[in-house]
């Protein structure tokens, strides 16, 4: 009896858990999302490739009809997108350079000549050059951009972190700045809500509460950021408003912010000497808060305008005289959109909608940044299980192919990050060595990966350079 009642207890739980298996992905219970489950992935017949097999769509258009699901009009043709931009569509290059070269599909085919030619003039005009990095969580916390950053400093100069929030979900993380605040709301192109206030150059607008205070101190892991002799706070105002600053080891000092929309503040000192700096608001009415630049004069800055759940499309919010008048203090020498993330899963099959979503916000980002090249990086390497192995998500490879395609219709920069990572599976490999160079959510980079791709970044900066410098030759 004792044995039957084991069996019987044994097969209720094989019928229950096989009826879990049927329970459609997305189910909520509750405010709980259910995983979707497969009991039979390890013996059933016919399962799905891993994504190493499948093939890199060279169209992904081609993939559904125009009227799919997602009601996505269809996309016009490159013919008349590039007929708009006075462009011409070059041919895309071999793919064996893919992940190995930035790809100009400029029309002059010269998309990065003035910004190394301003590089150059660095140590010979005290020209400052800056570089804007739109991302999503992938260089969050400067993962990646903080080795970058720190490697284009130390040949090119400059010290100072650049432009930093007020508020970070990631102050604790970050390896380049410590970073205190408190008093702030803030608010983001990605997390839509019903205010109609101006957003900044980085996407976020900050609305502080009297006493609101934020603090800066330089960080010892990298050379260069850990002390500056600017600082420039971005601001509107809609009435003068007076608040507190300090430098380490100064008394507190009271100054004025005019009133205006979008203005810059500045305080600074001839030498890098800063290594904290702090600020306190008393009276909020009226005021909003961008951003601060730390900086030390000539030199190269890396500004990470990193947005979490950022696919992209949030880009599109950005108000383009808004940000030209962000533009006219930071003279930005190139522009770097590096997205993807947030729009692969492994059931991805119609990117139609992330395709028309990608060409509006490229259009867009030309319009806020006339006359500035775009550099598109494509989306990394993404890993998940597929059926019962661990393999790249499938729309990696189409997404990164779709992205080249827009760049190259629409006359910009491009670069395969997907390739030049590993491509299929690098993520996988990347959370397996020791030390980990990525976590085991395989998306996100650990500190030390980032330092690999920070590093590999940098080596095709300087890879480009040298190529530009024989052209001049």
């Amino acid at each position: 009896m004792k044995g039957y009642k084991t069996f019987l207890l044994a097969l209720l739980v094989a019928i229950f858990t096989l009826f879990l298996s049927l329970v459609p992905k997305g189910l909520s219970i509750g405010g709980f999302t259910l995983r979707k489950m497969d009991i039979l992935a390890d013996i059933r017949k016919g399962i799905a490739p891993p994504a190493d097999t499948l093939p890199v769509l060279a169209d992904s258009a081609a993939m559904i009809p125009a009227d799919s699901a997602y009601g996505v009009a269809p996309l016009p043709d490159s013919s008349e997108v590039n007929a708009a931009l006075g462009a011409v569509i070059l041919p895309s290059v071999d793919t064996v350079l893919y992940g190995r070269t930035i790809e100009d599909y400029t029309p002059s085919q010269h998309g990065l000549d003035a910004f190394f030619a301003a590089v150059d003039s660095i140590p010979t005009h005290g020209r400052t050059v800056r570089v804007a990095f739109y991302g999503d969580s992938f260089v969050e916390g400067d993962i990646l951009i903080g080795d970058l950053r720190d490697t284009l400093q130390s040949l090119w100069g400059g010290a100072g972190v650049g432009f930093v929030p007020i508020t970070s979900e990631v102050a604790r993380f970050k390896r380049t700045l410590k970073h205190d605040y408190k008093g702030w709301t803030p608010h983001s192109i990605v997390k839509k809500d019903s205010n109609t206030l101006p957003y900044g150059i980085n996407g976020f607008v900050y609305v502080p509460t009297p006493e609101a205070k934020v603090h800066y101190e330089g960080a010892d892991y990298f050379r260069h950021t850990q002390r500056w002799s600017t600082v420039r706070l971005f601001y509107s105002a809609e009435q003068s408003v007076p608040f507190v600053w300090q430098n380490e080891g100064a008394s507190p000092t009271e100054s004025v912010l005019p009133a205006g929309q979008i203005k810059q503040w500045k305080w600074g000192i001839g030498q890098p000497n800063i290594r904290a700096y702090a600020m306190r608001f008393p009276n909020s009415n009226g005021l909003l808060l961008y951003g601060a630049a730390l900086e030390s004069g000539p030199g190269f800055y890396l500004d990470n305008f990193s947005l979490r759940g950022n696919s992209g499309g949030p880009l599109g919010r950005l108000q383009p005289d808004i940000v030209q008048k962000f533009d006219n203090y930071q003279h930005y020498d190139l522009i770097v959109v590096q997205v993807g993330l947030n729009a692969v899963t492994n059931d991805l099959t119609n990117i139609r909608w992330y395709e028309a979503e990608l060409q509006r916000t490229f259009k867009h980002l030309r319009t806020c940044f006339p006359h500035k090249p775009i550099l598109i990086v494509s989306v990394s390497d993404r890993g998940d299980k597929v059926g019962s192995e661990l393999a790249t998500m499938r729309g990696v490879p189409a997404i990164a192919a779709m992205q080249r395609r827009l760049a190259r219709e629409q006359g910009l920069l491009f670069f395969d990050l997907y390739h030049a990572m590993g491509g299929s599976g690098t993520m996988i490999r990347f959370a397996q060595q020791r030390p980990r160079l990525a976590n085991l959510d395989y998306t996100h980079l650990t500190h030390e990966g980032g330092r690999v791709m920070g590093q590999m970044f940098a080596g095709l900066l300087l890879g480009e350079q040298k190529k530009w410098r024989v052209k001049q030759e």
